[in-house]
């Protein structure tokens, strides 16, 4: 069973670029498919604290109108912390602190609830964004109220031990400009315009195996990039027709079979989905050298190009069906500009890449100079 984090406007841009679909049918298809999601959650450890993150949306909740004034973002987050503690029986810690993420750095709040050893890590800026969008305030404190005592509750961690981390810690790709900041504070390697990144992975989630963290394990980042690069290689990685998994999607999620009937993936779309069992971090499947002559065998080709979805995911080709390949880095190129289509934290690059099967070489486009 394939587990897709997000089905998005990307895969549209690129089918069209391909394909002849009807934009009605597919449409149509779409509106349930975005409803494909998995919720898994990420925890790191800090401290004092294990920080559970947590990702506040505004999807599938009622919106109503303010009838106050709005208030500003200061007042606004005075106000969130003393609605969340009205909330939560236990006496609740806030502590502020800068939460580099995938692609951003954002202000975050920790929740720790007294005598509790976890705490989520809240965003008061884009809990704002909801608030301002309409969201009532004491819809955002509840949330967030829930969230602190649902952690309290959250599996304990396995102890961070060099034997735990032997079959736990994988790499994940993530766009290297974009997260310099980042980069700083974790070992990793270097993979054309991308870096490799060590996490740990959990049953429901994953952190980052940070410079402190080595200390920790009394590894060095050497060692955990070598654990790291071994058990990727090894991993299980699935490669299926985008078309087959949208169809598959779609019936899932209650679209009507008869809109699907003309949407044949052998015949009309040579964009074949790379990921793994989870969907998370999926992008990872192009370091597995092993995978991709795999993949090279099945779509009968020495040449495959390789379009980053997202870090969940890479989309793979016979680069004989691509055609103009400047035109489809530009594609790549727009669809990651549109907030509609991929979210911030999502994207990982602009870039188009190669893979020979032959050579056994993963390379990047590069475009001739006018």
């Amino acid at each position: 069973l394939l587990y897709l984090t997000e089905i998005s406007l990307y895969f549209i841009e690129i089918l069209l670029h391909f394909i002849e679909i009807s934009d009605t049918v597919f449409f149509l298809s779409l509106q349930n498919l975005m409803c494909v999601r998995v919720n898994g959650q990420a925890c790191i450890r800090t401290p004092g604290a294990i920080i559970k993150k947590e990702r506040h949306t505004m999807k599938n909740r009622p919106i109503q109108t303010k009838q106050e004034p709005a208030m500003g973002y200061e007042a606004f987050k005075r106000a969130l912390q003393d609605k969340i503690q009205d909330c939560v029986a236990r006496p609740v810690n806030f502590m502020e602190t800068e939460s580099v993420r995938i692609n951003e750095t954002s202000e975050g709040l920790i929740l720790k609830l007294d005598g509790g050893n976890t705490a989520p890590l809240i965003y008061p800026e884009k809990l704002y964004e909801d608030y301002l969008a309409g969201m009532p305030l004491s819809m955002i404190a509840a949330d967030a109220a829930d969230i602190a005592r649902k952690t309290c509750e959250y599996p304990e961690i396995p102890e961070l031990t060099p034997e735990n981390a032997q079959k736990s810690i994988r790499l994940a790709l993530i766009n290297k400009e974009q997260n310099r900041k980042l980069l700083e504070t974790c070992p990793y390697k270097d993979v054309l315009d991308l870096a490799a990144v060590p996490r740990w992975y959990l049953d429901s989630g994953s952190f980052l195996v940070s410079n402190d963290l080595l200390q920790i394990l009394g590894l060095t980042g050497e060692e955990v990039l070598s654990i790291a690069e071994r058990n990727t290689e090894s991993e299980h990685y699935i490669c299926r027709n985008i078309i087959s998994v949208i169809c598959e999607a779609g019936l899932a999620e209650g679209t009507d079979a008869g809109l699907l009937d003309g949407m044949d993936p052998v015949s009309k779309s040579p964009l074949y989905i790379l990921t793994n069992r989870t969907g998370i971090d999926g992008s990872r499947a192009v370091l597995s050298d092993r995978f991709l002559q795999e993949v090279a065998h099945q779509l009968g080709t020495d040449d495959l190009c390789l379009l980053p979805s997202s870090r969940n995911e890479m989309l793979a080709a016979d680069i004989a069906a691509v055609g103009d390949i400047a035109e489809v880095k530009n594609v790549v190129m727009q669809v990651n500009r549109d907030p509609r289509a991929i979210r911030q934290n999502n994207i990982l690059s602009d870039s188009v890449y190669f893979y020979n099967a032959k050579t056994h070489l993963l390379s990047v486009y590069r475009p001739t100079p006018v």
